[in-house]
């Protein structure tokens, strides 16, 4: 309660606005009524252990909109609403024009919301780049700080470029850290080379509304959309649209195994770097990686974000708000959760460590 206490003492003190006409009360409305309609969260997380104190918390959000008019004491409120569920795969964003223009009043308001307490992170510079080098005769790295699409081309290259040396190095590194997701086709390239047992995959079930499936009919008639997308999201449509209020598998599966037709004799031993800001489609490739058994994780606890997933954008009626909201939930729940827990390393390494790819070397040779 006392957090709640403070944002209102800054909601009542935080004057500068980007637009006066920001009517909060609808857009409250409208956040509520789109995380209950199309998240594929709620249900799990508002059930009848904690309905009253939501309602209740939720009526006060709504009581503090009717009186705010301007962009960046809207936000807080709705900002305060989405946290409320604890998953970074539900939010508020504002628009790039907001802050672009106000970029210091971003940051204000962000420090309004306290933040898990961790230990230091570390003090390494990571690179941002996707490479693949030699860092030993023995070793090879692999430097992944991204799987956004735009990623894949470039990763896709650079093992076409280094296949004969990543076939004959005993061992790899793969830095993952500061990699915080995108989409699971990035990495596929690299999980032949990984690849020793039939891999085990838990699939996505996605929450049947009718704002998802209008959202999944727009990309479906986007242009850019691959061919293979645009048949599944059409399967997907039908299967959805068939069953308004309920969670649909497009696999047909509760689980599948994927089996690969060969196993590389080379790398013969993998070691996968990661921090606290490892996410989403990052922690995907941890869970295939390790049933690899080549493969050991060092560092420390994934951020824990994957439970709920395939995010979505939804409009508001300010056009400087856009909720992002997850549509799908993975059939790991609810026995093996993940999100706000991570996912454990087998060997943990100190923040403090400032050598962790050439100590994750050393340890795979010994």
């Amino acid at each position: 309660m006392r957090y709640f206490i403070s944002l209102l003492v800054f909601l009542g003190s935080y004057s500068i606005s980007f637009a006066q006409n920001c009517d909060c009360k609808v857009n409250f409305e409208a956040v509520v009524s789109q995380v209950k309609s199309n998240y594929a969260g709620y249900n799990d997380k508002v059930n009848l252990k904690n309905i009253n104190s939501f309602n209740k918390f939720t009526n006060n959000l709504r009581q503090k909109a009717l009186t705010l008019k301007s962009i960046d004491s809207c936000y807080v409120v709705l900002k305060t609403f989405t946290n409320y569920f604890k998953d970074q795969h539900l939010r508020v964003q504002l628009g790039w024009r907001y802050r672009e223009k106000f970029p210091e009043k971003v940051v204000a308001i962000n420090k309004q919301f306290p933040k898990k307490i961790v230990s230091p992170a570390s003090a390494e510079k990571l690179s941002e780049l996707t490479n693949i080098s030699e860092l030993d005769t023995e070793t090879m790295l692999l430097r992944l700080p991204s799987f956004e699409w735009s990623e894949k081309k470039k990763l896709d290259s650079l093992l076409s470029i280094y296949q004969k040396q990543l076939k004959q190095k005993p061992y790899w590194v793969i830095d993952l850290r500061g990699n915080i997701g995108g989409t699971d086709y990035v990495f596929s390239g690299l999980l032949p080379f990984l690849y020793t047992d039939p891999i085990k995959i838990l699939p996505d079930e996605y929450w049947s509304s009718v704002g998802n499936i209008q959202i999944l009919k727009e990309n479906l008639a986007d242009e850019n959309t691959s061919a293979s997308s645009k048949e599944f999201l059409a399967k997907l449509i039908n299967l959805m649209e068939a069953n308004i209020g309920s969670f649909v598998n497009p696999s047909g599966k509760d689980s599948f195994t994927s089996k690969l037709d060969s196993v590389y004799p080379y790398p013969k031993k993998v070691g996968i770097l990661i921090d606290r800001n490892v996410a989403s489609s990052a922690e995907s490739f941890l869970l295939i990686a390790k049933q690899s058994s080549k493969v050991k994780v060092f560092g420390e606890n994934s951020a824990g974000v994957l439970d709920y997933a395939n995010t979505q954008f939804f409009d508001l009626p300010e056009p400087e708000f856009k909720l992002v909201a997850a549509i799908s939930r993975s059939k790991r729940l609810p026995n093996n959760p993940i999100d706000n827990i991570g996912i454990k390393p087998d060997v943990k390494i100190r923040n403090e460590e400032v050598k962790k790819v050439v100590l994750i070397a050393e340890k795979l040779k010994q």
